[in-house]
């Protein structure tokens, strides 16, 4: 079995279908310097990889990945001082653009905001977009404690509207984690999960997916918990209406969960199967899933066995196999076809 493993990972060249990955990290100097002043050595309990763009296009090659979409990952760029996230939005993106120039037909940008801060993300999104020509925007679950569908990020994402833009969520840590609960499990282990469901719940129930019909979002990690969830949520909306808060009592009843679910976009990175997927599928079309790779944070040779996985899958046939390694995400990013 571990030779298995071994040579699976020494000699992986893909199944020849193209990817382009959703779901992509990088971490340029000025992000990794602020993670050095600003939070613990290891961020989360988990230790930040070295990353490399001239490694990343070797593992990208190995991978069959002709595009890696980049973005910034947990913990983000907001510690806690607005002016320091403002200036750090700045320059990771223009480092971000920077390695799209230079590698055009490679890298992509997923620009990072100065969340919850709304005249300077607004500010940032219009740099971004019209200097910067990014493909899109990559927003954390929560940033101190402000979550997605949160009222006061709705000028944001009325921005964000304007533009139609693709925003794909990153986990955060949770606002607030038990005490004395698996103690020492990494934060990514249990918690983005949990985090991920809340905050997309959250946009559901506050009605932000409703207002910003034109904002493509892209959920992580097959959608967490929310394949799960979806079926005890709609009961209760169903059956219990008047146990929902004052804010969204009244308005329960025009809430379709299965619908704000099937209408979202999902990347599959991580382990997704052999359970995760299998739901997933059940509540939304192959033709909304991505392919995504978590690299750097997950190091190569485990991109090799979770690709490995979707090669093989019998969830998916070889059209489908295309259609969320390449097809899909064409379809959001249009500008890719002529690149």
């Amino acid at each position: 079995m571990e030779n298995n493993v071994e040579n699976l990972i020494k000699n992986y060249k893909g199944n020849g279908i193209p990817k382009i990955d959703i779901h992509a990290h990088y971490l340029p100097q000025a992000y990794k310097e602020a993670l050095l002043n600003s939070v613990e050595k290891n961020p989360d309990g988990f230790p930040t990889p070295e990353w490399d763009p001239e490694v990343h296009l070797q593992t990208m090659e190995q991978l069959g990945i002709s595009k890696s979409m980049l973005s910034i990952s947990s913990p983000n760029i907001n510690f806690g001082d607005r002016n320091a996230a403002k200036i750090l939005a700045r320059k990771v993106n223009e480092d971000g653009a920077e390695l799209m120039k230079k590698y055009p037909d490679r890298f992509g940008l997923f620009a990072s905001l100065p969340l919850p801060n709304v005249e300077d993300s607004i500010e940032e999104i219009r740099y971004a977009k019209e200097i910067l020509q990014v493909d899109g925007f990559a927003l954390p679950t929560n940033t101190q404690g402000v979550y997605l569908g949160n009222p006061c990020l709705n000028p944001i994402f009325e921005e964000l509207n304007r533009h139609k833009a693709v925003v794909v969520l990153h986990p955060n840590k949770p606002s607030s984690v038990p005490e004395n609960v698996v103690e020492g499990l990494p934060i990514p282990m249990m918690e983005f999960f949990f985090d991920t469901t809340r905050t997309v719940i959250n946009l559901i129930l506050k009605g932000t997916l409703k207002k910003f019909p034109d904002i493509k979002f892209i959920i992580p990690h097959a959608g967490a918990f929310l394949p799960i969830l979806a079926d005890r949520i709609a009961s209760a909306i169903q059956m219990a209406p008047d146990s929902f808060g004052e804010n969204i009592k009244g308005e329960a009843d025009r809430i379709d969960i299965y619908d704000a679910l099937k209408n979202l976009y999902y990347d599959v990175a991580g382990v997704c199967l052999p359970r995760q997927l299998a739901a997933l599928l059940q509540i939304v079309n192959v033709d909304h899933l991505l392919y995504g790779s978590d690299y750097p944070y997950t190091p190569k040779f485990g991109c090799i066995i979770l690709a490995d996985a979707l090669d093989k899958t019998n969830l998916l046939n070889n059209e489908q196999r295309h259609a969320v390694y390449h097809d899909n995400a064409l379809k959001l990013f249009s500008h890719l076809k002529d690149e």
